[in-house]
């Protein structure tokens, strides 16, 4: 959680994701009595984590949830329309459906049978206490944060740890497979098979559990295939669940939603550009012609390649329009005055070295690879 104290002495917690909202909102605006219902939210979230590729403490997620109702059918539908999203998006190809389940642990099921109530309560029991029998045992080999996460009883979310430091020893932990009821089984089986039916695509990823505490049942993730990145970004998100409705003052609500980050989509899809190298074009002042049209078609050629471009306007002196890229800490200066236009050519001087090169208009697009350097 990203929680401060504010000027009064408050404790404030910025919102981590949007689904706790709209289950308030459903309970706040008296909704809750016309089930099931289909929503979305779009918005900014917080967390406080290590920024890195893809995680950010500042993110846009947008999100839909299906509230009041859960069964395989309607799970398959959600992750139809997940799947659906991201062939809009033409991202389809280059990303991975993983799926799980963590049980029906807390549901009654309908069933006159009490034994696989029972049956499920077991199940997570058992398999909480295998796992944590099998964490214990191999604590210092564990980041301190999944050290924390074990001493705070939270043995599942150690599965979904993103560290280095934890993969191998999870990667021969205890599958929940082995510990699963018959109805939470049965109930899997009918989702996987839903889905072969419809022909999608995924991978059954027993160490799937999710970040969040309020899942159950079926999980699931679109991560990418990237092969080069060793911990793989997952773009859509999300699960079934039935007791958040509880924590905020009402009654339990069977519900499956999913949630997207739009920065990771846009990282992804490569509108994030991929290079931070800057450059100032520099018109120089003429008495025969107006350079500005020139300068514009220059910088929308390197804006094109992904550089970042800034154009001097109005009639500044040089040394002002120097200053100017100085401040702005641009890699590169672009010049453009009569010689320049005359020989259908631009001088570009690297501002740390002073090093100046001519070259012609034609031919700007080979010194990209010279000037493009990887965002940090």
């Amino acid at each position: 959680m990203y929680t401060f104290q504010d000027k009064s002495g408050d404790s404030v917690s910025l919102r981590p994701e949007g689904t706790a909202g709209v289950i308030r909102a459903l309970r706040d605006g008296n909704l809750v009595s016309t089930l099931p219902r289909k929503v979305f939210y779009i918005g900014n979230m917080y967390r406080y984590e290590r920024p890195q590729r893809g995680r950010f403490r500042e993110f846009q997620q947008f999100g839909v949830e299906y509230v009041g109702c859960t069964s395989p059918s309607v799970d398959v539908e959600v992750l139809m329309m997940a799947d659906r999203c991201l062939r809009a998006l033409g991202m389809r190809e280059r990303t991975e459906l993983h799926i799980n389940t963590l049980g029906d642990a807390e549901r009654f099921v309908p069933s006159a049978d009490v034994m696989i109530l029972i049956s499920a309560l077991c199940s997570r029991l058992r398999y909480k206490q295998a796992l944590g029998d099998y964490f214990s045992s191999r604590l210092r080999l564990l980041s301190s944060d999944s050290q924390l996460r074990f001493e705070r009883g939270n043995i599942l979310r150690i599965l979904d740890s993103k560290n280095h430091q934890d993969q191998d020893v999870i990667s021969s932990a205890p599958s929940f497979d082995q510990y699963l009821s018959r109805f939470a089984s049965e109930r899997f089986e009918a989702v996987q098979s839903g889905l072969q039916e419809l022909g999608v695509d995924f991978v059954h990823n027993s160490r799937l559990v999710r970040g969040l505490d309020y899942y159950c049942d079926t999980v699931f993730e679109f991560v990418e295939k990237d092969q080069s990145s060793t911990v793989k970004m997952a773009l859509f998100a999300g699960g079934c669940y039935e007791s958040l409705m509880v924590s905020v003052g009402g009654s339990k609500l069977l519900c499956i939603g999913w949630a997207a980050g739009i920065d990771r989509l846009c990282l992804l899809s490569n509108l994030i550009p991929s290079s931070t190298t800057s450059l100032f074009i520099i018109s120089l002042p003429s008495a025969s012609r107006n350079l500005q049209p020139k300068a514009f078609e220059i910088a929308e050629k390197l804006r094109e390649q992904g550089l970042i471009v800034h154009l001097s306007h109005g009639n500044d002196q040089l040394k002002k329009q120097l200053k100017t890229a100085d401040r702005l800490k641009c890699d590169y200066t672009v010049f453009l005055g009569d010689q320049e236009f005359k020989a259908a050519q631009v001088r570009v001087k690297n501002m740390q070295s002073g090093e100046q090169q001519t070259i012609a208009w034609s031919q700007l697009d080979q010194i990209y690879s010279q000037l493009i350097r990887p965002a940090k």
